[in-house]
């Protein structure tokens, strides 16, 4: 409870005292004010005592039901950077049938605790959903779903613009998120930049927050690979003008007053091998080969129709988003663009032949490959860009629409076997309209439909077709 709140309450609560008949008598008026005072003095330590008992927490969250008719079984409510299923008619039904989900698992709850100590502010925060591990029966996972961690972490931040934080958080590569695709289908879909992750970030913010700012950071974050001992190191600078700002809102968010912004970012991430063989060519299980793995980013927010705080405005934002580099797989969903999964029976020469130990490779999909008996990034590129149309808030009305690509381009490369393939894919596509309708200041329904395509590298581009409601309550 706020301090402020409850001393104004105590003070309305004492105006309504003294027009009682308890303070009814002129002769008694010096008495009672008197007790007034001391009233407030007792409930005012009272205050100062809940106080220094250490920090409120506040529970945050909404509720969401989301209603998804898709025509192949390609995704569950997440798309990712997942691929579209091929239909044959014979052994690959979830190419061939549709599907329908009804399903509450992106439904969140939230704590968050704050406390201050000299000039810097704290907070922790906690943030789960529902949409777990899906091993348990068809049935269970959507009506019996298993809770997951999406954030963890502590957070610093001091007058003079310098901010601390240390835990799981959205990645620096990508500024995420004021950058996504704002879907109603549970983001992020394909070639948007969406990772949480482990990290301990340091940022500096420079600049009046009601004019010019520039933004520098950078984060050690949980390596790519698990058995790399380098962690993986982001950079971003940014820039924001504060004074130009336009109406902006995830589909799960209220809607806030984005100003216009510009960010670049980097990653750079290590990826570490054995070759089998000690320098006298017998058996070893060293680590001792590695490669690394480079990645840039570009960002952009721009207000084409500006609005002012406070006022019922309507707006018009347009945002993109571009990235180039190789290895960099995982902040697209944590998991990435998995076209290329497998180590490494669908590439050149098949699995190398080693006269000591196997190669130790131990990494997630999609992020290398092995070719000649080492690990080759993969070559990745995207872009997105979306425009969302505010109505004045009182009418409550968004429309967003918006597409992203994400393609490999040394697919040729990687072997003749990986180019005719119909498991392999090296493009993935999406675009999408949605209309939000905000009922109250917490009620919002929207409906989206969207059109994912996946196209292999044997030239086939199968398509999934998704219609969605959905509903949400803010608390």
């Amino acid at each position: 409870m706020k301090r402020s709140w409850l001393l104004a309450l105590l003070m309305a609560g004492s105006l309504v005292a003294l027009n009682s008949p308890a303070f009814a008598k002129d002769d008694d008026s010096m008495d009672a004010q008197e007790d007034v005072n001391a009233a407030i003095g007792s409930l005012s330590k009272k205050v100062n005592d809940l106080e220094s008992k250490g920090p409120s927490v506040e529970i945050h969250g909404f509720v969401q039901s989301d209603y998804i008719s898709d025509s192949t079984q390609s995704f569950n409510e997440t798309v990712g950077d997942g691929n579209v299923q091929i239909g044959n008619g014979k052994t690959t039904p979830a190419g061939d049938n549709g599907f329908s989900q009804f399903s509450l698992r992106n439904s969140r709850i939230s704590l968050l605790a704050k406390e201050s100590a000299a000039d810097w502010t704290f907070k922790g925060y906690i943030e789960t959903d529902f949409l777990g591990a899906t091993n348990n029966p068809e049935y269970k996972v959507y009506t019996q779903p298993t809770l997951r961690l999406r954030h963890a972490y502590v957070q610093g931040d001091q007058n003079d613009g310098w901010q601390v934080l240390a835990g799981q958080w959205w990645t620096l590569f990508g500024w995420n998120m004021d950058y996504t695709l704002n879907t109603v289908a549970e983001p992020p879909v394909m070639a948007t930049l969406y990772e949480r992750i482990p990290q301990l970030r340091i940022q500096k913010t420079f600049g009046d927050a009601t004019g010019m700012q520039l933004q520098v950071a950078i984060s050690a974050e949980k390596p790519d690979q698990d058995i790399s001992q380098v962690p993986t190191q982001d950079a971003g600078i940014r820039f924001l003008l504060n004074d130009i700002k336009g109406h902006y809102a995830s589909s799960t968010g209220a809607s806030k007053m984005m100003p216009l912004s510009l960010g670049i970012s980097g990653r750079n991430a290590l990826y570490v091998w054995g070759s089998g063989l000690n320098g006298s060519g017998t058996a070893s299980d060293n680590l001792n080969n590695s490669i690394w793995a480079s990645a840039v980013a570009g960002d952009i927010l721009l207000p084409v129709l500006p609005a002012a705080d406070g006022k019922d405005d309507p707006s018009i934002v347009i945002t993109g988003e571009g990235t180039y580099g190789s290895g960099d797989v995982l902040p697209f969903n944590g998991g990435g663009f998995g076209g290329f999964a497998k180590l490494p029976s669908a590439y050149a020469g098949g699995a190398p032949t080693y006269t000591g130990a196997a190669p130790f490779t131990s990494v997630d999909n999609g992020g290398v490959v092995s070719v000649g008996g080492g690990l080759t990034p993969l070559q990745i590129q995207s872009y997105n860009g979306q425009i969302q149309i505010f109505l004045p808030p009182s009418i409550g009305t968004i429309f967003t629409g918006g597409y992203g690509e994400i393609y490999l381009s040394n697919s040729g490369s990687l072997g003749a076997a990986a180019l005719n393939s119909a498991t392999i894919y090296n493009d993935d596509s999406n675009w999408f309209v949605n209309v939000m309708q905000d009922v109250t200041k917490n009620t919002r329904v929207a409906l989206e439909f969207d059109q994912f395509i996946t196209h292999y590298t044997n030239a086939q581009t199968p398509t999934d077709n998704r219609l969605q409601l959905s509903t949400w309550y803010r608390f």
